[in-house]
């Protein structure tokens, strides 16, 4: 049976608007900063470490080891109390989705560029860790997406080929991730409009309520 890979900010629950408030706060502590356009345009996707590079770049700086420690102390506690507050909701559907696959007995995993204690505090919020049977989170790979190393890793812990899989996802960057490892891809416009996804994509949702989970354990055709 094919196994189901969920992102997890922008797929399972509104999340973004909370990173990209903490990030831009901690921009602004460095001096820097970025436009909502340049969230979406340059930096969604991203976990910290290579945010900030990506940042810095935007702004005209050159990266630092001090400056990223600076820059995380004060992300990490502001996305913590965000989501211990309840600012993430989930999407209209994607409980339901998840709920219905693991019925079904379809193997579950996120993949995510969050850090596993963000992920955790949500998915124990909302009742909903159990059905997951593996997590790999930022803090566990050495290259995060567009790398296909996250994504590979979810795969093998599932036992499951990675052509097997299928990834839900909700930017360009975890798509080129879930492609490269040779996952099966689906996009979902919870952040993002159909013409920025990769080629390779096999469909594309404007939100989960869309997603119906025959299709997506069925490849499509044609």
């Amino acid at each position: 049976m094919p196994a189901i890979v969920f992102d997890f900010d922008g797929v399972i629950v509104d999340s973004e608007p909370v990173h990209e408030a903490a990030l831009l706060e901690a921009a602004r502590t460095l001096g820097m900063s970025f436009s909502h356009r340049d969230y979406l345009d340059e930096l969604i996707g991203y976990d910290d470490r290579d945010f900030y590079p990506a940042l810095c770049r935007l702004n005209g700086r050159r990266p630092t080891a001090a400056e990223f420690a600076s820059f995380f102390a004060h992300k990490k506690p502001a996305v913590r109390r965000a989501l211990e507050g309840g600012a993430a909701r989930p999407y209209d559907g994607s409980i339901a989705l998840a709920r219905a696959a693991a019925d079904r007995g379809v193997p579950l995993a996120i993949c995510s560029g969050a850090l596993r204690d963000e992920i955790e505090v949500v998915l124990d919020r909302l009742g909903i860790a159990s059905l997951f049977a593996t997590i790999v989170s930022a803090d566990e790979v050495v290259r995060s997406k567009p790398d296909p190393e996250g994504y590979a890793l979810a795969a093998s812990r599932l036992g499951v080929a990675p052509s097997s899989c299928v990834a839900i996802e909700d930017t360009p960057t975890g798509c080129k991730a879930a492609l490269a490892a040779g996952l099966r891809v689906i996009a979902v416009g919870h952040s993002l409009p159909e013409d920025v996804f990769p080629a390779g994509v096999e469909r594309f949702a404007e939100s989960s309520q869309d997603l119906r989970l025959d299709e997506i354990l069925e490849p499509a055709r044609g």
